[in-house]
Parts: structure tokens; sequence; C-alpha cells
């Protein structure tokens, strides 16, 4: 019934803009989608380079995505964004959060906990400020303090880029480009907006200019709160979705109470708020300074931390962040950071909860020579966290580092970018990163190559190394827990002699305008990724008792991935804009030691077993073998605007740590009726996303936003949520 009322909802849409007359849009604001193609084709890019450029002389796999084009889009988060970007895989694991990875990689070694499956891979800033977890690495993107109405654009770079921004730039880059004020004096945007599954969604910023324009400032505050499209959860033992106190921990066979803390809200999916304040002042020309602060707090039930019990847990963070830049001449000098408190098992027997604080420092310096550009560079990395104050008393000796750990990192690096000709650039990166874990160095490199026979074609072609870097947990978890009942003592602990997972990777592309109204751009790529970090068990009898050890290590498997991303753009009229995009790809895991018996701790019947593994070479499925999307962008009157778009992903498979259980491998020998698994075959699904917005004043709108309109109902993720359509009405403002 709800996929009906979808569809006729949406082709609705269609036969209504199709008998809509046509008027010249408004020019308050630059207004992206009525720009030509050669200007979408020259708009200005920065993180390819680290310096503004037209995008369509990048010299990398890049896309910018503008801030009308999310506001047209109906995009409810950030992270909903990338469904528009190319090479972005995009899965919403409950209600507004999101599992996002870019061309994949995703879930190596499968067969691994929870906590494995989350995008280490890729570098996410805020205007240049680096945001990243480094307890056990990835994006808490829940925790970011802006919101989609904070964005001024988000730039993108798909493929390797550690030597331009530092470890973790392995698969990608994302900046996240705040808004800044306008010329006016005073300017307010904002939008609110109210749907299902109890969804609320507010923003407002306030925009300031000083008379002489020199002073500008913003300041910004978002709210969001979401409940789950259901309350029931996962479990491993049964293979069926229920109420939280039908679940069982599979680890030790103890069931859940009624009212555990572990699922003390089981209906909220997500619930945040964030302030932000921002400062620039332009001395001149040629030196400016800027200044950011920010608050967020936010709660997420998502794929996270594993819990043995099932797929979902609560995650909680509060945190305060800045940044600060400064531009004199060519000399650019940064400082950021940020400082908070995060649980990210709240609930949990063991103690989650942690205090952390995370500087940056980066200086560059771009220096011309004729028709070269050199930029050197430092950096300076420092990050301490602590579970410390929350691990005393009864409680001691419960934390999962049981200590106050730091990671540093100390960078030198050079970038050289020649123009030999007009139709020729060279580009090199070099880059030597210091960490005190572990203490090796890592060199990495880049070597790009562009050629532009004419203003419509560009070639290009790129090699890389790139490496991950380290995280709290692979080198400092000590965790301890002794089993009275059970009568053995179970530990989990870092290895300080694991090397960062590194990434060698070849690109070739291309970029043309075919036509005035045609655009294409083309990559392919290939990729060998190694020294992936596992958590592996051993079983120790030597003591006396029965020593359960967890250690991580790295492994032998290596993934080598082969596929190829296109994109195009399409403006068969000024009213109307198509974009179309596909990614296919293929990832062969070598040497893959994958777990025939799993490890066996059964003293009940005086057994004891470590894993037995076997040596394979097999497709890794996790990732899609395809993913794509399309959108169009319709504006038949100068006050309607009409945004559709469908996001395709393959089939997958998703392997859990449950499948290589003891509890599995007892109960699928002993009970032919047993159900539960580890492994779920994630369906290929489409999602259908539209929007329709109608201009009340100025740029101010109203508007019907339909997210998964068609109400597909499969989940997108292993074991996580079955998704639902969300519903919503809202107001755009823009004053």
């Amino acid at each position: 019934m709800k996929q009906g009322i979808g569809i006729l909802l949406i082709l609705g849409l269609f036969f209504i803009s199709g008998g809509m007359k046509g008027q010249e849009v408004s020019d308050d604001i630059t207004d992206y989608f009525n720009l030509s193609l050669e200007e979408l084709m020259n708009m200005e890019i920065v993180a390819v380079s680290k310096k503004a450029e037209s995008s369509f002389d990048a010299p990398l796999a890049s896309s910018i995505i503008t801030r009308e084009e999310i506001i047209n889009s109906g995009a409810t988060t950030i992270e909903e964004v990338f469904r528009l970007v190319p090479g972005f895989i995009v899965r919403e694991e409950s209600n507004g959060n999101y599992d996002i990875h870019v061309r994949g990689n995703d879930n190596v070694p499968p067969g691994n906990f929870s906590f494995f499956s989350e995008n280490t891979m890729s570098l996410v800033m805020i205007d240049g400020r680096k945001v990243f977890n480094n307890m056990n690495g990835g994006t808490f993107w829940e925790t970011l303090p802006v919101s989609v109405t904070d964005v001024e654009r988000i730039e993108v770079i798909r493929g390797a880029s550690t030597a331009l921004y530092g470890p973790n730039a392995v698969s990608g880059v994302i900046n996240i480009i705040t808004k800044k004020s306008t010329d006016e004096r005073v300017s307010v945007d904002g939008n609110v907006q109210v749907g299902n599954a109890k969804t609320t969604i507010a923003d407002l910023g306030v925009n300031m200019t000083s008379a002489n324009e020199k002073l500008q400032t913003r300041i910004s505050g978002n709210f969001e709160q979401r409940d789950r499209f259901e309350t029931d959860y996962y479990a491993w033992v049964n293979g069926e979705y229920g109420h939280y106190s039908e679940l069982v921990d599979y680890l030790n066979d103890n069931d859940v109470e009624v009212g555990s803390s572990k699922y003390a809200d089981q209906e909220l999916a997500k619930k945040r708020n964030g302030v932000n304040g921002w400062m620039q002042y332009d001395f001149n020309e040629h030196v400016s300074w800027s200044v950011y602060g920010g608050y967020q707090k936010s709660q997420a039930q998502v794929v996270s931390i594993e819990t043995s019990l099932s797929q979902l847990s609560f995650r909680e963070s509060e945190s305060f962040n800045f940044n600060t830049q400064a531009q004199i001449h060519g000399l650019s000098v940064q400082f950021s950071g940020n400082s908070g408190t995060q649980d990210i098992y709240k609930g949990s027997e063991g103690i989650w909860k942690y205090d952390m604080r995370n500087l940056d420092a980066v200086i560059e310096y771009d220096w011309s020579l004729g028709d070269i550009t050199l930029r050197p560079g430092m950096s300076y990395q420092h990050s301490v966290y602590s579970d410390l104050p929350y691990t005393k008393g009864e409680s001691e000796g419960m934390g999962y580092l049981n200590d106050e750990v730091t990671l540093t990192n100390f960078a030198y690096y050079l970038r050289g970018d020649y123009r030999v000709s007009e139709k020729l650039r060279l580009i090199a990166a070099l880059r030597m990163d210091h960490y005190n874990k572990p203490a090796d160095a890592y060199f990495t490199y880049q070597v790009i190559g562009t050629y532009k026979p004419n203003d419509k074609n560009l070639f290009r072609a790129s090699y890389a190394r790139a490496n991950r870097g380290p995280v709290m947990v692979d080198y400092y978890s000590d965790y301890n827990s002794w089993s009275t009942e059970k009568d053995y003592y179970l530990q989990a602990v870092g290895n300080e002699n694991m090397d960062l997972p590194t990434s060698d990777v070849w690109e070739v592309g291309y970029r043309g305008q075919l036509s005035e109204r045609f655009q294409l751009d083309v990559e392919g790529f290939y990729n060998s990724t190694q020294d992936f970090t596992s958590f592996e068990p051993t079983v120790d009898l030597s003591q006396g008792f029965v020593h359960v050890v967890y250690q991580y290590q790295n492994i032998s498997v290596k993934a080598k991935q082969l596929g190829a991303t296109a994109s195009m753009l399409y403006a068969p009229t000024k009213k109307l804009k198509l974009r179309a995009w596909a990614t296919v790809q293929k990832t062969e895991l070598k040497d893959f030691a994958k777990k025939e018996v799993p490890m066996i701790v059964y003293p009940d019947a005086g057994q004891f077993e470590n894993p037995v593994y076997v040596q394979v070479d097999e497709t890794h499925e996790q990732t899609p073998a395809f993913f794509g999307g399309v959108s169009a962008n319709y504006r038949p009157m100068d006050k309607l605007n009409i945004f559709t778009s469908l996001n395709f992903v393959s089939e997958q498979t998703y392997q859990h740590d449950y499948e290589y259980s003891q509890y599995h491998f007892f109960a699928s020998q002993m009970n032919p009726d047993y159900t539960g698994s580890g492994v779920a075959q994630v369906s290929a699904k489409a999602i259908v996303n539209a929007k329709v917005s109608y201009k009340l004043y100025k740029n101010s709108s109203v508007f019907v936003n339909m997210r998964n309109a068609l109400g597909s109902e499969s989940p997108e993720f292993g074991f996580a949520d079955h998704t639902k359509g969300l519903y919503l009405v809202g107001l755009n403002i823009n004053l």
C-alpha cells in the first residue's frame, strides 16, 4: 500500500512539473542548477591540490556537492548527501544513521566483529579540521557539530591522498566546507521539518558582515531527533527479529534482563544538537585570520562496538571543538582540535567510556618559481584517551584501556606542481610520518600527470601509496575479565608490533564536455591493500586455568580491487538537469586465513581448542559489485523546484563473528531445527527520494520531502534495522 502511494506521488510530481510554464530564476543567490555546463565544469575546488582551481582541471577523481544541490535534494543529514556522490556506498543502519564507504574494501577480513565494518580508510574534515575517532577508527557521523544548513559545499576526492592530507586518506577525502557570511549586513538561513517516526529536524544560522566588510561572523545551532522504524533486534542465536529480552549473549550464554541499561530507549535512533560560532577578519587581500568554535551532544543507536547480543548498540558523545586559521601571503597556519567524553557501548558491563583530547597543527607555504609551485609543510598530531575516571571503585580494571594513553604523529612533506606546457601538468607529493605507535616511520608518495589537449577534454593518471593511521585499541587494549562460573580468564590485548594498513593505488581518468549539454567523467582504479588488523583468539592452559586471549594483529590477507566509476551530467534544457553515476568493482582476497573451526572453550566437556584456519583466495562479497544512482532537478518556474533521485546497490554478503563462534558451531551440529546465523544476504535495493519545494518569499520555501519514497523495507546493512519510508514537511529559510 505504501509503495503504491509513493509511486503515485512521484508520478504526480512529474506530471505536475511537465505542465508548468517556465520563468527566469531569481538572482538573489548563486543558483548552481541554473549555471551552464561550462560554468559548472569550471567551479572552484580546493581539496584536490590544496589551492583553488577549476574543478575541470582537478588532477584526481573528485566531486563537488554545492549548497543548493544539498538543499534541493532533500538530504536530511550530511551523511545522506553522499548518496549524490559517485563512488560512495551509503547504507542506512537505523533511521538517520548510515554506514559510508568510498569504493569499498569494507569489513576486511569478513567474519570479524561489528566494529571492523566501520570505514577507517577515509579522512573526513570540516574546514580542514580532521574528524576521526582515534579509539577504534572511523567517523562518528552523529558527532559532527554542523548540519546540512551549515554546509556551503562538500568537496570529495576518491582514492588515495595520504601524501597530501596525512594518514587515513586511503580510499578518499571528504572536506565539508561550512557556510560563511554573505555580502549582506545581516542574513538568516535555516530549516525545520517534521515527519513520521517522530522525526524532527531544525537548524538556524545568523550571518553578519561589518560595514567595511573586513569582519564576518556566523552563529548557528541545530537539533535532530528520530525514532527507529521498529523496536525489534536481530538475535544471532535464532536468526529472527524480536524484543531485546529475547536476545542471548553468545559469548557467555547469558540472557538480557528486562530493563537492561543497554536498551534503555530501544525506540530511539538518533538524538543530536550542536552550536557553532565562526569569525573571520580580513586585514587585506593577502592576510586573514579566522576562528571557529563548536559544541555537540549526541546519542545514536548504530552498528558499532561488538555487543555479542545483536548488531545495534548505543553510543553517546559530548565534545567541544575549535579551529583557527591564518593566511599570510603564501603562508598558511592551522591549529585545531576537540575534547570531550564518549561512551561507545552505553550500558555495557565493561567500561567503554573515556575522555579524549585531540590537537592538530599544520603549517604550509606556497612558493612559486615560474611554472613550478612548491608547497612544503609540517604537521603535528597529539591524541590522548583515558578511561581512568570511569574505572574506579567497583569498576576498577573493567575498562578497555585501563590507562591514559597517547598517540602522536609528526610529519613533514612536500608537494610540487609543474606546468610543463599549456597541455601537460605533472604533480608529485612526498610525505614522511613519524608515529609513537608504531615506532616505524612511514613514507607515502603520490605521482600525478594530466594532459589537456583542449579546453573540453582532460586525461589524468596517478599512482600513490597511502596508509591508515594508528588507533588506540590496536596498540593499547588491556581488557581483563575473570569468569568465576566458567573458571576462565579472558583478555583483549593490544599489540605494539603491528604495522599500519597500507594501500598502493593506480588510477586513470578522463573528463570531458562532449557538447554544450553533456559532460562525462570516467575513472578506472586498481588498489592492493595489506596489513589489515584483526582480533584473533587463542586458548592457553599452561597456567592451570583456562586463559583466553584475544589479541589485535596484522593478518596475511591482501585485498586487490579493480573497478571503474562513470558519471555524467546532461542538461536538455535550462529547466532540467540530469545526473547519472555508477561504479562497478571486484575485490579479491588473497591468502586469507579463513576460520574453519572456531575456538572451543567447553569446560563441562573438558574441551579446549584453538581455532583452525585454512588459507584461501576468495571474492570479497561485502562490498557490492555495482552501485550508483540517477537524479533529476527540474525547475519549471521560478518558485517551484522538483528534485528526484534513485540510488541502487547490488546484493552483498555480510559475515559476522557469530558465524565462527562455538555457540553457532555446537548449535548447528546438535539441533536440527537450529536457525541462528551470522551471515546476512543483503538483497539488492533501489531507493527513491524526492523533494518538492515552493518559494514563498525571497529564497524561503515550503516543501514536501520523501526519503525512501516507495517504502522499501529490506535492511540495507547486515542484521541492522528494516528501513522504511520517511515523509516530512518543512520550511527552508533564506533571508
